[in-house]
């Protein structure tokens, strides 16, 4: 008798040590992501403030840190209590979300159709032409993806042939891309409605389609739609088969794999810097496949590369494309240069004049701006570089270890807007159709012609297009600022990590890779944080609701909580 008394006691000793030991971890996570939250929510709003008012950080002021760190202080209370709390746990239901596919997506296709009618034949616009001209000369250049140029080039070539429109060729290379974005909408709000109610469903659809994001990019021509759409679908991919929502992988393990390396694929080949976010993404995948499921999560990662690889060597091989890799790839150096040579010359001396003209001449660098670096990289002399690449970064190291906050300024100068919501982005101001703001390109660029059936309707895209007015209204210009939703996916993100369920933050990792890439491109535009936008509803919906669930039963057996089961699909 004493024997089971002492084994109770024993036993129960041990369950309060394990529970203490959970608890300890839970509460390292909550302080140290409400930490991190604290000080980039503070560091962004105020050196943000600086570089949208003044050009520049003042990294030598004792106030440019210190209040940073006071404001961090005083927000790490809210935030803590904050990410102390837990989400309602929900069990995913079986049915929930599947009827109505055709019907949401004849909704989006609709709703975009008003947008389609008020801005015929689309938006043909963001290197549209160049990538036509590129198809109708024959002379092809890498700045642009090859399997771009040719979907759309030959769309449009040969619509035009057919009917000797060019608006025509435009128009159905646009209605084809809306339709097809539509039926990935429609998917992904079938999953949304899984696990939120009817009212969390419906303000999902009402967003997509009609907050005017979407449909601007749904009707674009550009290269972001695809990769995107991509990268929306690999997300949910990832975040379907990560958290397993309890419907049955029997009979569609198979399926649910090309589908993943399709996506993968397309994310890498869409956009330069696509490949790098999809080879970061693959240690994710690997994790979130698990033991069981990591040979085919493998092999899915793989397939996806090669097929990349393999499209992109092809098309080089039959095209025989023009390299501008150089001047794509150096952006930062390019512009860190650019504006030490513009703010203090004298730092270069005669030596490094003769090497910085070699690459970039002399009235070239006279068309330095501090937020956009296309003036300035567009006539590097990407020949020289191929000549001499060493002499080129040993004048970048010998000029960045004399102006060290100069790089800094130059560098977040063209990428403050992608973390900093109160900013207007403003980079081609003055140039085409551009007044006070350069939110996005809301033409059709010859050889289209604009044939507006709604002229109402295309004048309010072309306000928020062109003109600041809605972009200074408080909080209404938040939903349109791609910092107010990197704060919004990073204060989520740092929450997912406090509570512990790195399963759900890793399916989001193309978003955060994807941020940091263009923090390292030419210029902060909302068409490069476009996933932004488009994954906000499913990340709030993931954020708000904790799946409860096991894998293999759609939690029947009243198991509590079990995530990860991309390993059985994979497996």
């Amino acid at each position: 008798m004493r024997k089971k008394t002492g084994n109770r006691q024993q036993n129960e000793t041990v369950g309060e040590n394990v529970g203490r030991v959970r608890r300890d971890k839970n509460t390292l996570r909550v302080n140290a992501a409400s930490a991190v939250c604290a000080l980039f929510l503070s560091f962004s709003f105020l050196w943000g403030r600086q570089l949208d008012r003044n050009g520049g950080v003042d990294f030598l002021s004792l106030q440019t840190w210190l209040c940073p760190l006071v404001m961090a202080a005083c927000l790490l209370p809210g935030i803590r209590w904050l990410f102390s709390r837990s989400p309602r746990c929900r069990q995913p239901a079986a049915l929930a979300g599947r009827g109505g596919f055709w019907c949401r997506a004849g909704i989006l296709f609709l709703s975009w159709f008003l947008v389609f009618l008020a801005a015929y034949p689309g938006f043909f616009s963001y290197d549209a032409t160049d990538e036509l001209e590129e198809v109708l000369t024959g002379s092809y250049v890498t700045r642009h993806p090859l399997v771009h140029v040719l979907l759309l080039g030959k769309t449009v070539q040969g619509i035009r042939q057919l009917t000797g429109s060019y608006n025509t060729g435009i128009a159905v290379y646009v209605l084809v891309q809306m339709a097809l974005t539509a039926l990935l909408i429609s998917w992904i709000l079938g999953l949304i409605g899984r696990v939120c109610s009817k009212k969390w469903l419906a303000a999902a659809l009402f967003f997509f389609a009609f907050f005017p994001v979407i449909p601007m990019y749904a009707l674009c021509t550009s290269k972001d739609l695809p990769y995107t759409a991509c990268m929306l679908a690999a997300v949910a991919l990832l975040w379907q088969g990560a958290s397993g929502y309890g419907v049955s992988v029997s009979g569609k393990r198979m399926g649910y794999g090309i589908a993943l390396t399709l996506s993968l694929f397309g994310m890498a080949v869409f956009r330069s810097n696509g490949l790098y976010v999809f080879l970061l993404t693959v240690p994710v995948v690997l994790g979130l496949a698990g033991r069981r499921g990591r040979k085919r999560a493998a092999f899915v990662c793989l397939a996806a590369l090669l097929l990349c690889l393999g499209t992109k060597g092809l098309l080089r091989t039959l095209l025989r494309p023009v390299d501008t890799d150089a001047q794509e790839a150096f952006t930062v150096p390019i512009q860190q240069l650019a504006r030490t040579w513009t703010y203090s010359p004298e730092i270069f001396g005669e030596t490094g004049q003769q090497d910085l003209f070699a690459f970039l001449p002399r009235e070239t660098l006279a068309r330095y701006t501090p937020k956009l670096s296309d003036p300035v990289k567009i006539d590097f002399r990407t020949e020289k570089y191929r000549e001499d690449p060493a002499r080129f970064w040993r004048l970048w190291l010998s000029v960045g270890g004399r102006a060290p906050f100069t790089y800094g300024n130059a560098w977040l100068m063209t990428s403050y807007g992608f973390w900093y919501p109160f900013t207007v982005i403003d980079v081609y101001n003055g140039s085409r159709y551009y007044e006070t703001c350069s939110y996005f390109s809301c033409e059709t660029e010859p050889p289209g012609v604009r044939q507006s059936r709604f002229p109402f309707l295309e004048a309010v895209y072309k306000s928020i297009s062109w003109r600041d007015k809605i972009h200074r209204i408080p909080v209404v210009s938040w939903m349109f600022s791609p910092g107010f939703l990197c704060w919004i996916y990073v204060t989520g993100g740092l929450y997912l990590a406090a509570r512990g369920r790195w399963r759900d933050l890793g399916a989001f990792a193309p978003v955060y890779l994807n941020l940091l890439s263009v923090l390292f491109g030419p210029a902060c535009l909302v068409r490069y944080v476009l996933i932004f936008w488009f994954a906000l509803p499913l990340f709030l919906v993931v954020i708000r609701s904790q799946i409860c669930y096991t894998a293999m039963d759609n939690g029947e057996s009243g198991k509590a909580c079990r995530l990860g089961a991309l390993q059985e699909r994979l497996s």
